[in-house]
């Protein structure tokens, strides 16, 4: 494993780690407390959100584990121009569309979370499955500086590396813990 990767692992390794730790330690009443600054995704509330940050960090396993299986033909320079892999279109990860702000990428906010439907058992069991898929995952330096299809990912648009692409995923997965703690206090 190069050292870049290691990074990345160690990056998402320690955030879902906290986001273990934080779902471990709430009760159903703080799940249903409001989480500020995210009033907008699902009901608003600590489990909705807890949740969201959880399917974000498996989308984003499910994207390194199709770049670790997917061919290093899409290195820097070479002809873009290729379809969005399949796994990725189960995913639901497509190019977005403006008409309302959301889209199928897995950083709208198109699922309907809410504290109700919250199993933190089932999340838990969820980060676990999701900590365990990345630390499989060893993408080379090929595979890292090559350039997804844009749209076919969040922050893929064509010209961003896998390495990019997963630095800005994490980035934004550390604003979504950031908040999750300051709403749990």
């Amino acid at each position: 494993m190069t050292e870049r990767t290691s990074q990345l692992h160690a990056t998402a390794d320690e955030q879902i780690g906290e986001l273990l730790d934080l779902v471990s330690a709430i009760d159903e009443a703080t799940a249903r407390r409001p989480c500020p600054g995210r009033e907008k995704l699902g009901d608003g509330t600590i489990a909705a959100n807890a949740r969201h940050t959880a399917d974000n960090y498996q989308r984003i396993a499910a994207f390194v584990s199709e770049t670790d299986r997917m061919s290093a033909g899409h290195a820097p320079g070479q002809d873009r121009a290729h379809r969005i892999p399949r796994a990725l279109r189960l995913l639901g990860h497509r190019a977005p569309h403006t008409e309302n702000g959301s889209g199928g990428d897995p950083g709208q906010h198109d699922v309907p979370y809410t504290a109700d439907d919250a199993d933190l058992g089932a999340l838990i069991e969820q980060l676990g499955t999701t900590r365990d898929t990345l630390a499989r995952a060893e993408l080379t330096v090929t595979q890292l500086d090559a350039i997804p299809p844009a749209g076919s990912f969040r922050f893929a648009d064509g010209k961003r590396t896998v390495e990019q692409v997963l630095v800005g995923l994490l980035r934004h997965q550390r604003r979504q813990l950031d908040a999750l703690k300051a709403a749990v206090g």
